[in-house]
């Protein structure tokens, strides 16, 4: 062999073999960009970019205006169920009541109406006699009460509800204006085994307005409210959660927000953003007095355990509405 054919294998293989080194050494690169920026994305899933929120406690009146129409009553011999959003109405897309009763007004007494609706989030066609048609409540305003659950003190972002808006079939309905405001003059109508009671109110002044509305409640921006005098508290990582007591935090009538016992008696380790992040026991006995559990209307009453704020109430249990479900934070900060 002669030397150069020598030194020429001799050059290739060294030439394999930075080559493979190269490639392994970006390998490497790759993979510790790929885990480090999961390991990151998982971390802000579930701690959020704030690392203080204020939880509040105030119930509100939530008023909104949808992007849709929908129907509010069932009556017999119509195709519609309560929730149904309207689309279109024979053939024309409708965005508003004015513009559905107007084509409504426009057709023939006798005849059968073509419309296309939104149910479960599938498209459905129904027909429709007029006269049917106009004996239903349809509307685009929908009005109720919640509890806010936080707000941002870097940004006055807040969360509030701890679940979707839903009516009917409609779930998580797209909002086109929403105002939250307070209340006073709050009134219990409490629960008991087998009903779920309700708070009512009267509507005080606007403090925010939203148009988020998600599977773990609305957030929205506040603008009339004074958090100055207010305890900043630690987002808690779920792994921080931990079974025993906790404490709600919910406007009483006196119109000021007040702690009340409670129980964490099991937790869903959830790896993803889900509802019934755990399980709650109410077992403070002034707040018993008072609403015989969970009532309606203290959906998004924040949750804290020590000097962290870990979630908001979200369900109540029918069948004993002492007990309860929680959504954890972070899943009502980032989704």
């Amino acid at each position: 062999m002669s030397s150069k054919n020598f030194y020429s294998k001799k050059q290739h293989l060294l030439y394999l073999k930075i080559k493979s080194k190269i490639i392994i050494f970006s390998c490497l690169l790759f993979c510790l960009y790929f885990f480090s920026n999961n390991l990151i994305y998982a971390n802000n899933i579930e701690q959020g970019d704030a690392d203080y929120l204020i939880p509040i406690g105030n119930v509100l009146q939530i008023d909104a205006e949808l992007k849709t129409i929908i129907v509010r009553n069932e009556i017999e011999n119509s195709p519609f169920q309560v929730g149904d959003a309207i689309l279109k109405v024979e053939g024309q897309s409708i965005t508003n009541y004015g513009e559905f009763s107007s084509i409504l007004y426009s057709l023939p007494n006798d005849c059968n109406v073509k419309l296309e609706v939104n149910r479960s989030g599938n498209i459905v066609n129904l027909s429709c006699k007029k006269e049917v048609l106009e004996k239903i409540n349809f509307n685009n305003l929908i009005s109720g009460f919640a509890t806010l659950t936080y707000i941002n003190p870097e940004n006055n972002e807040f969360g509030a509800v701890g679940h979707p808006i839903n009516v009917g079939n409609s779930r998580k309905i797209p909002i086109k204006n929403g105002l939250i405001s307070t209340t006073t003059d709050i009134k219990v109508q409490k629960s008991y085994k087998g009903n779920v009671g309700a708070i009512s109110a009267r509507r005080n002044y606007s403090i925010g307005n939203f148009t988020e509305n998600t599977n773990f409640g609305i957030k929205g921006n506040i603008n009339n409210f004074d958090v100055s005098k207010l305890e900043k508290y630690k987002v808690a990582s779920l792994d921080e959660v931990h079974l025993g007591k906790a404490k709600i935090i919910l406007q009483n009538q006196s119109n000021t927000c007040e702690k009340y016992d409670i129980e964490i008696i099991s937790i869903e380790r959830q790896k993803s953003p889900s509802p019934k992040t755990f399980k709650i026991r109410i077992t403070d006995k002034d707040l018993l007095i008072r609403t015989g559990g969970i009532v309606q209307g203290m959906s998004g009453t924040p949750i804290v355990q020590g000097d962290k704020i870990i979630g908001a109430v979200s369900h109540a249990v029918e069948n004993d509405p002492t007990l309860g479900y929680g959504v954890f934070i972070g899943w009502m900060m980032n989704n």
